[in-house]
């Protein structure tokens, strides 16, 4: 019979080592969830920083700009057309918002006008839709007025000033930091995270583009065919069908549903012009914007969509919700990174790619001091023209 063999303490350092290690991935999930807020805005100015690099890049090439100048005259340019928009928007829109909120707050008169509909069938269906949904309006009302109470201008105005900030010195120091974050690291790892570095870029610069785009075409197009078709409150209902893009899979839905409702409200055949109105640009934007604009540059599939959106909405509320698809891209991307390492070792092509891009991340340095270099030489001749021009 064989003696049981002595048991193998774990030495108590080791232990203590491990205990530390847990404590301290702890203390750092706490910081993060605590600063969450922050991370939200930083989030979001690398969402614009990379949806504006290349244009700033083109201005760049062809212009007599540097980047913080290029830059520069971007921010120029977005806040022009902001403020026109709000310009020409504000003034029609706080008269057609009041009115619409009277419309929606009194819940009698939506009952009126859905009791005034001739067809039963659709009087029906209304009635039992809106009995329905009476708990989730008031839900949304009291967070609508819950967010307003809590959000006042100097926040919103700080924050997007904090975007912008944050977003122009991501753009002036980004090869500095790349440079920064490659030196911490093998050389033999340099080519695999400066590919994922740019396809995450590039992801994220694609979907606040493309977001841009499909939240005009929706905007414009609903206010151009309500005015046609005299539906009220056109102005007011084509900016919130713009904004509504902003949601994934549901923000269709939901942009057009108050179009319908307002038509409900005029006459029967208006309305069903509306819902066949919606449901052509919901199709154009859908085949033809969607595949062209978003899923090939993005490339997220709608179930990674729809698990993002609930884990977002969760940890983060409506912000969480909306940044979604960016924050799944990204991810998306770090996987694909995974699943594909082996492979691409093992293919002599992808191989030489993978050298190809490890001498690119190894000469990141010396571009980046070259490029600061000419700029520097850019901007003193510039100063030495215009002091002979004196």
């Amino acid at each position: 019979m064989q003696e049981n063999e002595p048991r193998r303490w774990v030495p108590t350092a080791q232990v203590m080592r491990w205990t530390a290690g847990v404590v301290a991935v702890l203390l750092a999930v706490a910081f993060l969830w605590f600063i969450h807020d922050v991370l939200f805005l930083i989030f979001v100015s690398l969402l614009v920083a990379t949806g504006i690099e290349p244009l700033v890049n083109k201005l760049r090439a062809r212009g007599p700009f540097n980047r913080s100048t290029g830059i520069l005259f971007v921010y120029t340019l977005i806040f022009g057309a902001i403020g026109l928009v709000l310009y020409l928007a504000i003034p029609p829109l706080i008269s057609e918002g009041q009115n619409l909120g009277e419309i929606f707050s009194d819940p009698q008169k939506i009952k009126d006008t859905i009791s005034h509909i001739d067809n039963s069938f659709i009087r029906d269906t209304l009635n039992t839709a809106y009995e329905n949904a009476g708990s989730i309006l008031q839900s949304i009302i009291l967070n609508s007025q819950a967010l307003s109470i809590g959000l006042s201008l100097f926040e919103i105005v700080f924050s997007t000033a904090t975007v912008f900030v944050i977003a122009f010195y991501w753009l002036t120091e980004k090869r500095n930091i790349k440079r920064f974050v490659f030196s911490l690291m093998k050389r033999e790892n340099r080519a695999r995270a400066n590919n994922i570095w740019e396809n995450v870029e590039n992801k994220l610069g694609a979907w606040m583009r493309g977001q841009i785009v499909l939240m005009l075409f929706i905007g414009v197009l609903a206010g151009v065919g309500y005015t046609i078709m005299g539906l009220r409150f056109a102005f007011a209902l084509a900016v919130f069908a713009g904004l509504a893009e902003l949601i994934p899979i549901i923000g269709p839905f939901l942009g057009g549903a108050p179009a319908v409702l307002i038509a409900l409200t005029q006459d029967l055949t208006l309305a069903i012009i509306v819902v066949v109105y919606i449901v052509v640009l919901q199709l154009v934007e859908g085949n033809v914007l969607v595949p062209r604009i978003m899923e090939r540059a993005v490339g997220v599939s709608p179930l990674t969509v729809i698990i993002g959106i609930l884990i977002g909405s969760t940890l983060a509320g409506v912000g969480g919700a909306l940044l979604a698809v960016p924050v799944a891209a990204a991810i998306q991307v770090l996987i694909n990174n995974i699943l594909s390492y082996g492979s691409e070792n093992a293919d002599p092509e992808k191989a030489a790619a993978a050298s190809n891009n490890t001498a690119r991340a190894l000469n990141l340095a010396a571009e980046s001091k070259e490029e600061e270099e000419k700029e520097k030489n850019k901007d003193k001749e510039k100063e030495n023209g215009g002091k002979s021009g004196t």
